[in-house]
């Protein structure tokens, strides 16, 4: 389900191309006469993928998993930069963004078709696998070393808030004046849309059929996730993919949604984990902090805006 839609622009002479990247349909709109950074923006899409893949033998992510326990992996400097601060932000939030969340995320096999509730057995196997405290990063060599067999990297957390900051930066030096780039729950809205803000619409978790918010967004990107977007039923309980590193399970959370709103697509990224497990109050709070603007879509069917802290906006319903 795409959970983020574009709401029709004010201009006609949009044109759009969509495709299949990154566990996603992206969707790609520009004035159709910058057509021409289209494939452009797909190639770097595409190798962003390929970078970040914990899967592909060909990718640095799972050669630092391979040689887990033997040898550092030398990085390029954009995915080390991006590793670091991964670790970064799981310091940062007590562990809560983890990185080295691989073992579990590939015992639960979320969204693939050995998707399956793992044994408790299993679980507390390859908890102490996840300890991101005993990674070793090396600015100077550009290395990160994983100290033993089995342990993993996987940025899926981040990987799409990472190719909007990418995306960002070759629209800078196009000399494009706008663009909205839709990877799934994770939108850029470039610029403006002819000198007036995007509409994006955020899909309601309960009704796919309903946008609850239509927002105006004008140069941010605006992530949403939550736990209604993959998850497996067994013996009637739901279990989602936003999981635990502490305790291996699934995260407990008051959140159905949480939609950040902010320049940085990475901090965006990070910050839509972090509050959905943190529950609804704590994020409001750290929102404030932060200086980002989050909605949050409570199980109680209420909706909070940060930018609106006096009362709870009603659910809107197109």
């Amino acid at each position: 389900m795409v959970i983020i839609l574009i709401l029709p622009s004010c201009r006609d002479d949009l044109v759009t191309d969509s495709r299949l990247a990154m566990g996603t349909v992206v969707s790609v709109s520009v004035p159709s006469r910058d057509r021409d950074i289209i494939p452009s923006i797909f190639s770097l899409i595409y190798s962003i993928d390929r970078e970040l893949s914990a899967f592909s033998e060909d990718s640095s992510i799972h050669r630092v998993g391979e040689m887990a326990g033997v040898a550092p992996v030398e990085l390029p400097d954009d995915v080390y930069d991006l590793v670091k601060r991964s670790f970064d932000a799981a310091w940062e939030t007590e562990g809560i963004f983890n990185p080295m969340i691989g073992p579990l995320t590939a015992l639960w096999g979320m969204g693939t078709e050995e998707a399956r509730v793992p044994e408790e057995e299993e679980i507390e196997a390859v908890l102490p696998l996840l300890d991101f405290r005993r990674a070793v990063l090396s600015d100077d060599e550009r290395t990160v070393f994983l100290p033993e067999r089995g342990m993993s990297l996987d940025l899926g957390g981040v990987g799409k808030g990472y190719a909007a900051d990418r995306i960002r930066k070759l629209l800078d030096e196009s000399g494009i004046d706008g663009a909205i780039v839709n990877l799934g729950g994770n939108v850029l809205a470039y610029g403006s849309d002819d000198g007036k803000p995007w509409r994006i619409g955020i899909r309601s978790p309960e009704d796919a059929a309903s946008v609850f918010l239509s927002l105006q967004i004008e140069d941010e990107t605006v992530i949403t996730s939550g736990g209604y977007q993959r998850y497996i039923e067994e013996d009637g309980i739901r279990y989602h993919h936003i999981l635990d590193p502490s305790t291996g399970y699934p995260f407990q959370s008051d959140i159905l949604s949480v939609t950040v709103i902010n320049p940085s697509g990475t901090l965006g990224d990070i910050l839509s984990t972090y509050f959905f497990a943190i529950g609804s109050e704590s994020a409001i709070e750290q929102a404030g902090k932060l200086g980002v603007r989050v909605i949050l879509y409570l199980e109680d069917g209420s909706v909070i805006d940060s930018d609106s802290l006096d009362s709870q906006i009603a659910v809107m319903q197109e």
